[in-house]
């Protein structure tokens, strides 16, 4: 786990957070994950809908899987959250690029 991490934060570490995000949004899109840019931090987060009927009414749930720093000394991977299913679905995509 700590060498995909490693991997992902030097990935990040090589521009801004917001260039990172343009980077990945592309297939994150693709996917159940989305990206939201707060300042210095980039939280990453599976999104679906909860309750409803028929899908009227149903309500978006965000659950966290990763949240990304930039601190003085680089680019932090906060331990929580921290889904490791994710990590290795972002690594594998940075992979192919």
């Amino acid at each position: 786990m700590e060498e995909l991490l490693e991997r992902i934060a030097t990935w990040v570490s090589h521009g801004t957070l917001a260039q990172f995000q343009t980077e990945i949004d592309g297939f994150l899109r693709r996917s159940k994950y989305r990206s939201e840019l707060r300042g210095d931090e980039l939280l990453i987060y599976s999104q679906r809908k909860e309750g409803g009927f028929l899908g009227i009414g149903a309500k978006t749930v965000k659950d966290p899987v990763m949240k990304l720093a930039r601190t003085e000394a680089g680019v932090e991977i906060a331990r929580e959250p921290l889904d490791e299913e994710f990590a290795r679905y972002l690594a594998s995509e940075l992979r192919q690029h």
